[in-house]
């Protein structure tokens, strides 16, 4: 249990650092535009090291057809029907709201190859293809090949195309992979799995010393290990707050944004959207700091919000949108 409450506060942080860094207007402080670059050096790399290490710990003997039906039914059912709305959305307010990336009637088309309603949205793609790759490495000597394999493909620069979403696979494996060989060799599991205080102060200690050098020189070398480090830091954060915890609180707030995370993923653009266009209605000076907070926060906190009520009060309720949404 104590394995499944970090990794869940973990992907709870996560989203929130999602919503956090999707959040970039024009007049943004040179802090806040530090802090998203920050988040975009291993946020969604730590999204998919846990998606692969809860895919492994929880892998069941069933066979490929039913494995893929059912990621049809989690990601790809909830990605066509989330670019629907998402498109008719901007379709009905681009013309008299500001709206980033405006969209067109092909759009509707183009979401079968293209992650149009929102680039946000290739996550999607490439998990897809990870889980219908993975099922033919069923020994666990395989499975550390395709994490070799995963590697060079990261690192040695190809020429892929963008068409669904390959070039993210391509470069976003390697952490899946790690998060399977993590899983599967005892060393590296016990490592993640047991905490202790020393750990979780040279894992903050390691992370910020590299963030700051990498900002400071944009060393490349460097820019290699931060996912890696990244993942690392939140993974200790996590079990530290589930060991503050004692007994699992089901209700906690990082619990309830965790079983909403996939929902969140799916809207907070949307809603960050809508909130920052409303604002924008508002004669504020966005130009003082404090005004910039507090606009950010809104924006932020309508962003995690309201999809986790959607999700809670809406979408769970009716079976139409449990299947639509894969809940």
């Amino acid at each position: 249990m104590n394995r499944i409450v970090f990794l869940d506060i973990a992907k709870a942080i996560c989203i929130i650092l999602v919503v956090v860094g999707h959040y970039m207007p024009d007049n943004s402080p040179m802090w806040y535009v530090m802090l998203n670059k920050v988040i975009y050096t291993f946020h969604m790399p730590l999204f998919m090291f846990v998606s692969g290490y809860v895919y492994i710990a929880t892998k069941k003997d069933i066979s490929y057809g039913s494995f893929l039906m059912k990621k049809v039914k989690r990601l790809m059912i909830p990605y066509f029907t989330t670019s629907v709305i998402v498109i008719t959305i901007k379709l009905l307010t681009q013309d008299f709201m500001l709206v980033e990336h405006p969209v067109t009637l092909l759009s509707f088309f183009e979401i079968l190859y293209l992650p149009v309603a929102g680039y946000f949205l290739w996550f999607i793609w490439a998990l897809w293809w990870m889980f219908v790759i993975l099922p033919f490495f069923k020994t666990k000597t395989s499975r550390d090949v395709l994490f070799l394999v995963s590697i060079l493909l990261h690192f040695i620069p190809l020429e892929v195309t963008s068409l669904f979403c390959l070039e993210q696979f391509r470069g976003m494996l390697v952490y899946f992979m790690f998060g399977i060989f993590a899983f599967e060799n005892r060393w590296l599991y016990y490592f993640i799995v047991n905490f202790k205080w020393s750990k979780l102060v040279c894992a903050v200690l390691l992370f910020i010393s590299m963030e700051v050098i990498y900002f400071l020189n944009m060393d490349e070398n460097i820019n290699i290990v931060l996912p890696f480090i990244g993942i690392w830091f939140i993974i200790e954060a996590s079990k530290s707050i589930s060991k503050g915890w004692g007994e699992v609180n089901k209700n906690s707030w990082l619990m309830l944004v965790s079983a909403s995370s996939y929902i969140i993923y799916l809207f907070h653009t949307t809603f960050e959207g809508i909130t920052k266009a409303m604002l924008h209605r508002i004669p504020f000076n966005s130009g003082l700091w404090y005004v910039f907070v507090f606009e950010s926060i809104t924006v932020v906190l309508m962003g995690v919000i309201i999809p986790m009520i959607l999700h809670r009060w809406v979408l769970k309720k009716y079976k139409i949108t449990r299947i639509l949404f894969g809940l």
